[in-house]
């Protein structure tokens, strides 16, 4: 029998507003946490009513980073520098590689005025930060699911797999080795994700559920981002209806340094970006 992860730190979203007055919960902001590289940011952005949407995110910068955004409810007009103007619908992803620049936009596409939805950053090993840009959005219909007697298990970004069979997002990356997946479980589901990377974290959006470590059973309730041993399979039930992102990861070990929409290794670094951006320069090529 496969040992199984134990919660090691907690931590608890916090209310935020970024863009244009858009009200989310920040789960992870800076400075990065050791503990979840090579996982920069996590933000939850979930709105009953218009005026939480504020004026969206209009255009702005980022370079070092890749996000990956995943929607619930709802969607977002993405429009960048690159050309690319499209509509992530409900439950559709997008993954952009920002890497020596990119400007873009991001406004809010509101389902019968509701909207649920997340946003990370994943950090860029020093040798890529300063790559050609890419972007790349999935519909709801092409992410594959790994196989669950209960629950549903969707395959956000990576691959899932164990001796029998593996699964891959169609998000095919070259870099930080990270894996994304979106679960859904109803009261007394039981899953065991065979998650091989060493870092690995849950966020629980909805519900409560149990993370069965080798030695306890720990509680995550809504709102709380969870940080796993780094060894095993996870183990988890539903104490009722309940949904979480789970986030893995290989960590870079490399400096930080992060302003605003830039991450980069050096401050020096940080300030080429800004200068870059001031003087219409970091989308040169």
């Amino acid at each position: 029998m496969n040992s199984t992860r134990s919660v090691i730190h907690s931590v608890d979203a916090v209310p935020a507003s970024d863009g244009a007055g858009v009200q989310l919960k920040r789960i992870m902001s800076q400075p990065p946490h050791q503990l979840m590289d090579p996982f920069l940011m996590l933000d939850e952005l979930k709105a009953d009513h218009k005026e939480a949407l504020g004026g969206g995110f209009p255009p702005h910068p980022h370079r070092g980073i890749e996000t990956i955004s995943c929607m619930l409810v709802g969607g977002f007009r993405h429009e960048d520098h690159m050309g690319n103007r499209r509509e992530v619908g409900n439950g559709g992803i997008q993954w952009m590689k920002s890497g020596r620049g990119v400007i873009h936009s991001e406004m809010p596409l509101p389902e019968q005025d509701r909207l649920h939805g997340f946003q990370v950053w994943l950090n860029m090993p020093r040798r890529a930060k300063m790559d050609d840009p890419q972007y790349l959005d999935i519909d709801r219909e092409a992410i594959p699911e790994w196989p669950l007697p209960e629950g549903k298990c969707r395959v956000l970004v990576g691959s899932l797999k164990n001796n029998d069979i593996q699964v891959q997002a169609p998000v095919v990356r070259q870099e930080t080795q990270a894996l994304m997946l979106d679960v859904q479980m109803e009261a007394g589901d039981r899953v065991v994700l065979p998650v091989t990377l060493s870092k690995a974290m849950i966020y629980v959006y909805q519900g409560v559920v149990n993370v069965a470590g080798s030695d306890s059973v720990i509680s995550v309730g809504q709102s709380t981002l969870a940080v796993l041993s780094e060894s095993g399979d996870l183990e988890l039930t539903a104490s009722e209806q309940s949904g979480f992102l789970v986030l893995a990861g290989e960590p870079l070990n490399e400096p930080v340094v992060q302003s605003g929409p830039f991450v980069m290794n050096t401050r020096e670094e940080i300030e080429q970006a800004f200068q870059e951006y001031r003087a219409g320069e970091l989308i040169a090529k």
